[in-house]
C-alpha cells in the first residue's frame, strides 16, 4: 500500500518524537467477524445502512469500497471514516486509492494528533548522554532546564547559583539599588548590596558615622564616643573649627607647632624632603636631606661651654643604680636639629655648668623631665632655645628653678615611674625658638600617636657610648617596638609605664645626657609629648632598645601636677641660690 509523500513525513516526525502508538496486529482485525467492530474505537465496521448479509467476513477490497464506516484490516493502521456519524479519535491516514477522499480529510487533525505535531518534545536523551558536558544552548537556550542540569554546565555551585538566580526571574541588579557604590548581587525573588566601608542599609543607603577607631574619627586632636557619635575636641590653646573636625589656634605661637617647614620623617622607610627650606629670620638656607641622629646612655655628661669642634674629655657620673642600666641618654646617629625645628627641648645645667639631662617645655612654667636627673644636682638651671652650646645668641634663655615634684613612687633601682616636673621661677617668653610640646589624651597617645611609624627624640647627649657629648643639639627619628620585641631584647624588667623605640642592628639612640629629654610624636602637623629617655643598655648596642617613660600613664598626675605648680596671680617667687624645693606626687 502507497502513502503520500505527507503523510510519510509525519509519520517519521511522530517517530523522532519517541511517541508511536504500539499495534499489535490481534488488535488491528475486526473483534469478530460478523460485527466488524473497529478495535479502537469499536464502532461497527459497517455503517447503518450496510445490511448483516452484506460482506460480513469483511473482505479487503469489499471494506474499501464501503465509504460508510471503513476498518482497514490490511494496513493494521485502524479506522478511517467518510461520511459517517462514528468518527474514530485517532486520525488514519486517507487511502490513495480511495474514489473519494474531503477536505476534512486533508486539512484537519483531531485533538491529539493535532497536540502530536505542535507541541515540542524534550529529545529523547541516548544512553551516553550523560557522558556528555552540559551545553547552554541546548539544555537553558532551547529547552528549559532545571538547576542539576545548570549545575552540570557550569561544574561550580556558586556559579550556578548566580546564573539560577537570574534565569528563574530575571535580574535584579540591572536597576543598580545599590546606592554610594554598593556591590548588588541578584538572588531569586530579591538581590543583597554589599555595601562600602562607612554604609548600611538594605540599599546602602545608611551613613555609618566614623567612630575614633577609624582614622580617629576624622578628628585633628582628640576623640570620643558620646552616645554613639564622634566628638573631636583640641590640645590646649586650640579651638575647634566649624566643621567639629579641626583644630585652629590665633596664637602666635602655640603648643607642638613649629614655624619651620615641617620635619620629615628620619627612617629609611619614609619619605625624605629634599627641598630647601629657608628661614626668614636668619635669612640662611637649612638643607634637610642629611641623616638624623640621637643617642642614649648614662654616667657620661658634657659641658655647656664647650669651644671648638673636639670638645675636651667631660667629667663621668655614675648612675645610680646598681642594675646594668644605662640612664642619662644622648643621641647616637642623629642630626643636627636646626634652630627652631627642636623648640621644646630643655637643657639642665647643674652648678658646676655642664650640661647633665634634658627637659620638655609643658607650660610658661612647667618643665617635664626624669625623675633619676632630679637627684644628680643640689642646684640647677634650666635653658632654653640653645642649639649650639658653643656660640651665644639671643635665642637662648635662662630660667632658675623654683621647685621641684617627683612621682612619689619612683624607683631608683628599676627607673618605674621615672618621671618629674620642674617650675621655674619665672614664666617663659615663648618664640619661635621656644615653644611647649602638646600635652595629648591617654587614649589619643595609645591608640593614634604610639600606633605611628615612629617618634622624634633630641638632646644634647653623648654621641656614642664612651665618646664626648654634642655641642649641637642633635634630633634622631626612632620607632616605636612592640611589647613583646622590646621585653625579649633584654633580662630586665620592663614595667606596664615603659615602651621601646630605636632600632635593634642600626647605630642609633638616645645615649648618656639625653635622659630626661622628649620623645615627641607628630600629628597631623602638631607634635605631642609621648615619651620621657630614661634608661637604656648602653648606647645603640646590637639588639638593645632604649627605654622610654609612656607618658600617656601619667596624664593625669601631670595634669595635677602643672595645676599645683602654677603660680596663681602675680606669684613670681625666687628663691636663694641652693635653695631649690622639693617635693612629691
Amino acid at each position: 500500500m502507497q502513502f503520500s509523500p505527507e503523510i510519510v513525513m509525519k509519520v517519521k516526525h511522530m517517530e523522532q518524537e519517541a511517541w508511536m502508538p504500539e499495534i499489535k496486529p490481534a488488535q488491528a482485525k475486526p473483534s469478530s467477524p460478523s460485527t466488524g467492530r473497529c478495535p479502537l474505537c469499536l464502532h461497527s465496521a459497517h455503517s447503518d445502512s450496510t445490511t448483516p448479509s452484506q460482506n460480513r467476513e469483511g473482505s479487503p477490497t469489499e471494506l474499501k469500497s464501503n465509504r460508510d464506516h471503513v476498518w482497514d484490516s490490511t494496513t493494521n493502521l485502524g479506522p478511517r471514516t467518510a461520511a459517517s456519524p462514528h468518527r474514530c479519535s485517532w486520525y488514519v491516514p486517507p487511502d490513495p486509492h480511495s474514489a473519494v477522499r474531503t477536505d476534512e480529510e486533508e486539512v484537519f487533525l483531531d485533538g491529539r494528533a493535532a497536540n502530536q505535531v505542535l507541541t515540542r518534545m524534550r529529545r529523547a536523551n541516548s544512553f551516553l548522554e550523560e557522558l556528555k558536558k552540559g551545553n547552554m544552548e541546548r539544555e537553558c537556550v532551547e529547552e528549559r532546564c532545571s538547576w542539576e542540569e545548570a549545575r552540570e554546565i557550569f561544574e561550580d555551585k556558586e556559579t550556578t547559583d548566580e546564573f539560577w538566580a537570574k534565569y528563574v526571574d530575571g535580574d535584579a541588579c540591572v536597576s543598580i539599588p545599590c546606592a554610594h557604590g554598593g556591590q548588588c548581587k541578584d538572588t531569586i525573588g530579591s538581590y543583597t548590596c554589599y555595601c562600602k566601608e562607612g554604609y548600611k542599609g538594605f540599599n546602602c543607603e545608611i551613613a555609618i558615622p566614623k567612630l575614633c577607631e577609624d582614622d580617629n574619627g576624622g578628628c585633628d586632636h582628640f576623640c570620643r564616643v558620646v552616645h554613639r557619635n564622634v566628638e573631636c575636641s583640641c590640645a590646649d590653646g586650640y579651638f575647634l573649627a566649624p566643621n567639629q573636625k579641626s583644630c585652629y589656634s590665633n596664637q602666635n605661637f602655640k603648643c607642638g607647632a613649629i614655624v619651620t617647614n615641617k620635619v620629615r620623617s628620619l627612617l629609611g622607610s619614609g619619605e625624605q624632603n629634599t627641598e630647601e627650606r629657608k628661614n626668614p629670620e636668619l635669612n640662611t638656607t637649612v638643607s634637610s636631606t642629611e641623616q638624623p641622629n640621637i643617642f642614649h646612655s648614662a654616667d657620661l655628661f658634657w659641658s655647656g661651654n664647650i669651644s671648638g669642634h673636639i670638645p675636651p674629655p667631660v667629667p663621668i657620673m655614675e648612675s645610680p643604680s646598681t642594675i646594668d642600666r644605662t640612664a642619662d641618654f644622648r643621641i647616637v646617629g642623629g642630626e643636627d636639629c636646626p634652630p627652631g625645628e627642636c623648640p621644646w627641648q630643655a637643657l639642665l645645667i647643674n652648678e658646676d655648668n655642664i650640661g647633665f639631662c634634658g627637659g620638655t617645655v609643658l607650660t610658661e612654667y612647667i618643665i617635664l623631665t626624669a625623675a633619676h636627673c632630679m637627684n644628680q644636682s643640689r642646684y640647677f638651671i634650666i635653658k632654653l632655645g640653645e642649639h649650639n652650646t658653643t656660640q651665644k645668641t639671643n635665642h637662648e634663655v635662662t630660667h632658675e628653678v623654683d621647685t621641684i615634684v617627683s612621682h612619689f613612687k619612683y624607683n631608683p633601682d628599676t627607673y618605674h615611674n621615672d618621671i618629674a616636673l620642674v617650675r621655674l621661677a619665672t614664666p617663659i617668653r615663648f618664640t619661635k625658638y621656644v615653644l611647649p610640646a602638646c600635652i595629648p589624651e591617654p587614649d589619643f597617645a595609645e591608640n593614634v600617636l604610639m600606633r605611628q611609624p615612629d617618634g622624634l627624640v633630641s638632646g644634647f647627649g653623648r654621641l656614642g657610648e664612651g665618646r664626648e657629648a654634642s655641642m649641637i643639639l642633635q634630633r634622631l627619628a626612632v620607632p616605636y617596638v612592640d611589647r613583646q620585641t622590646c621585653m625579649e631584647s633584654t633580662q630586665l624588667r620592663i614595667s606596664m609605664r615603659m615602651f621601646c623605640a630605636g632600632y635593634d642592628t642600626i647605630a642609633k639612640d638616645a645615649c648618656q645626657g639625653d635622659s630626661g629629654g622628649p620623645h615627641v610624636t607628630r600629628y597631623h602637623d602638631t607634635y605631642f609629648i609621648t615619651g620621657i629617655v630614661s634608661w637604656g643598655e648602653g648606647c645603640a648596642r646590637k639588639g638593645k632598645y632604649g627605654v622610654y617613660t609612656q607618658v600617656s600613664k601619667y596624664i593625669n598626675w601631670i595634669r595635677e601636677g602643672i595645676k599645683k605648680l602654677t603660680p596663681r596671680g602675680a606669684n613670681r617667687l625666687k628663691r636663694d641660690r641652693g635653695a631649690i624645693k622639693r617635693l612629691y606626687l
